[in-house]
């Protein structure tokens, strides 16, 4: 009777599979929740990061375009998720206090109102800092669980290998002879744990790279937005003094 290779390497990947072990069932285990959440991460993470893309690039065009601050900040309820208008939103409220602070200053300070400008625009950039660090934490959220997967996977594969090495050894010591079809059995199903931390690995290590430089180019240009944003508005406090 003819075999299929197809059919003889199925029924070999059976036969090491019931030879893994529970401890090796366990790695395998272990390494398939953290394959699952990882795919997971990468999925979502992939689509915000691009969804966040296309909106910053429209709220960008409709800040450049348009130079009323006011009606830029009453447009913003048509976006969502840019971290580049939560940015905006932030600055123009600390925006308002400043106006309103303005308002309030008496006519005999005016005169040294120059000086308190210095103090207003430090105010101002304070508070988009803080902005940015909030926004670009939360572009980074879920990256860490990629980078710990993609270094503790390869980890425990070798873990359940050593482990699997060691009991196909000892099992050969325990007979008092060896010979190839004895052990190899043993050592074929110690690796399956090592090519199970590798198919976990390197996906997430590849899709952390690839994350974390669209994460960079978004953080940068969050930063260029409010160098642009604090520009303007010092150039307003000029004009309104």
């Amino acid at each position: 009777m003819d075999i299929s290779i197809e059919s003889v390497a199925g029924f070999s990947l059976l036969d090491i599979l019931r030879e893994v072990g529970p401890v090796g069932y366990g790695i395998l285990f272990i390494l398939l929740g953290f394959s699952i959440v990882s795919w997971g991460i990468i999925l979502y993470k992939y689509r915000m990061l691009k969804y966040i893309k296309k909106e910053s690039q429209r709220f960008l065009e409709l800040y450049n375009e348009n130079g009323d601050l006011g009606e830029i900040y009453a447009a913003c309820v048509a976006f969502r998720k840019a971290p580049v208008v939560r940015v905006f939103k932030t600055g123009y409220l600390g925006l308002q206090r400043i106006r309103k602070e303005m308002m309030t200053i008496k006519v005999e300070r005016r005169a040294n109102i120059e000086a308190i400008l210095s103090s207003w625009v430090e105010d101002f950039t304070s508070v988009l800092q803080e902005a940015l660090i909030r926004e670009i934490a939360l572009l980074e959220r879920l990256l860490i669980f990629l980078a710990i997967t993609s270094s503790s996977a390869p980890l425990l594969g070798l873990s359940g290998t050593v482990w699997g090495v060691m009991v196909a050894f000892w099992s050969v010591g325990m007979q008092g002879y060896t010979s190839l079809s004895v052990i190899a059995p043993g050592v074929s199903a110690a690796l399956v744990t090592t090519i199970g931390g590798l198919a976990t690995a390197i996906p997430a290590a590849i899709a952390y790279n690839l994350l974390v430089n669209r994460v960079r180019m978004l953080s940068s240009e969050l930063e260029c937005f409010a160098s642009g944003f604090t520009s303007d508005v010092r150039r307003e406090l000029r004009k309104a003094l």
